[in-house]
């Protein structure tokens, strides 16, 4: 990957994109870049194949996540890159559940981790009411060195008051005009910049530029060392 990701930059992040957008090969070349700057992480997949073309990655521990199963979570913690990938038929209700406790566990563990956090709508009640860990997490993580990457495709379905703790957005191009015009209150000029945005490519809004500093990332510009099977 070839884009600066400021990683060293302690804050959490936020992606989104419509389905088909090229959102996945995105994440897994923002995780690659992870890896690549030794930054443990913990990718919380949604999908039994999405991103496991990252176990390819040499110390990456891969977690089949199922419900009614116990996990030890600081055994886990051990390993300092992990994937979780639930079963074909374990419910969205049931791995948000497991991912609720491991990244409880995350909260309380020592040094620094990164959570990537699939289809992270689903974790909330509405877009009114935030979860209270994830909550908790945005709010007091950085402090403890623990960063959220919020992935979503409804972003009008996202509570503000978690997308208001991220650093950094990345949006892909909009095509319907509800979300086109919610985007908007937030990035300035959204409706001109999504207009010129090519298929692939990236906005990325850094939140705390006083110069609403808003970048385009091209798709060439994004690379990936493993296999894509999003």
């Amino acid at each position: 990957m070839d884009i600066d990701l400021h990683l060293d930059d302690p804050t959490h992040r936020m992606i989104a994109a419509p389905t088909r957008a090229g959102k996945s090969y995105f994440v897994g070349a923002c995780v690659e870049q992870m890896y690549e700057q030794e930054h443990p992480f913990i990718v919380m997949d949604a999908k039994h194949e999405n991103h496991i073309g990252l176990q390819e990655l040499p110390k990456v521990k891969k977690v089949q996540i199922k419900a009614g199963l116990n996990y030890d979570w600081d055994k886990l913690l051990e390993y300092p890159y992990v994937l979780c990938v639930p079963t074909l038929r374990t419910k969205t209700s049931e791995f948000v559940e497991v991912y609720r406790e491991l990244a409880d566990a995350v909260f309380m563990s020592q040094g620094e981790r990164h959570l990537v956090i699939e289809e992270a709508h689903n974790w909330n009640k509405n877009s009114s009411v935030p979860d209270p860990l994830l909550e908790l997490i945005a709010r007091e993580g950085a402090g403890r060195r623990k960063y959220l990457w919020f992935i979503t495709q409804r972003l009008q379905d996202f509570p503000k008051l978690l997308w208001g703790q991220c650093g950094y957005t990345y949006v892909f191009r909009h095509n319907t005009p509800p979300d086109i015009r919610y985007v908007e209150n937030f990035i300035p000029n959204f409706t001109e910049i999504n207009r010129k945005l090519n298929k692939h490519e990236v906005l990325e809004w850094d939140h705390g530029s006083i110069t609403d500093d808003i970048h385009i990332i091209k798709a060439e510009e994004v690379t990936r060392r493993t296999h894509h099977r999003g």
